[in-house]
């Protein structure tokens, strides 16, 4: 059953939706052209990836359509990623094993997955939580992978990549949807859009 979401929210919610879209395809697409990385790149790629993730994520659950108790888990994901990302400076400045890197990569994906599916749980009265469904198994599985598989730093780059390449497309359909909802509310019905 498909949830018509209102032009009010869909006009303030589409750039940080599309901001972290963008963020995640840049990361994923990088993971695939850079075939052998080292330790350098995955730590430090990776360190980019969820500082600007958490940054897009802070600007997303700040806006005003998003409920107050989607907050919670919305911010805790945030802090996970930049929780994470200065971690993982830590292990590149500290010369430590890429066992560390996909420990550390693993947590924080496995973690924001949990509180993405927290988030999903207000589905019903915040339509753009759906999304989150999605977000928020694929940082699991991507974490389970991690852990389960026997990697090195191609394999570790890659599997990040693949959460960002799976979370920036679910995130730029669905940021490409709400502009053009937003696009068409105001060309057809005379909406005028909040201020950003």
């Amino acid at each position: 059953m498909s949830q018509k979401i209102a032009p009010d929210i869909t006009a303030v919610m589409y750039r940080p939706v599309l901001i972290r879209a963008v963020i995640a395809l840049i990361f994923g697409i990088a993971t695939f052209i850079l075939q052998e990385p080292t330790d350098a790149v995955v730590n430090y790629g990776a360190t980019i990836f969820l500082l600007f993730s958490g940054s897009a994520m802070w600007e997303y659950l700040r806006r005003e359509p998003v409920p107050e108790g989607m907050r919670t888990p919305l911010s805790l994901v945030a802090a996970v990623w930049m929780l994470a990302a200065l971690t993982l400076v830590a292990v590149q400045l500290g010369g430590l094993s890429q066992t560390v890197t996909w420990a550390v990569i693993a947590a924080g994906l496995g973690l924001s997955g949990v509180a993405e599916l927290w988030a999903f749980s207000w589905r019903k009265t915040f339509a753009p939580a759906r999304d989150h469904l999605i977000a928020g198994i694929t940082g699991v599985v991507t974490a389970i992978l991690l852990i389960t598989m026997d990697v090195d730093y191609h394999r570790i780059f890659g599997i990040t990549g693949t959460y960002a390449l799976i979370t920036g497309v679910l995130f730029g359909i669905t940021g490409l949807g709400y502009w053009l909802d937003t696009r068409k509310a105001i060309t057809e019905d005379g909406f005028t859009p909040p201020a950003p």
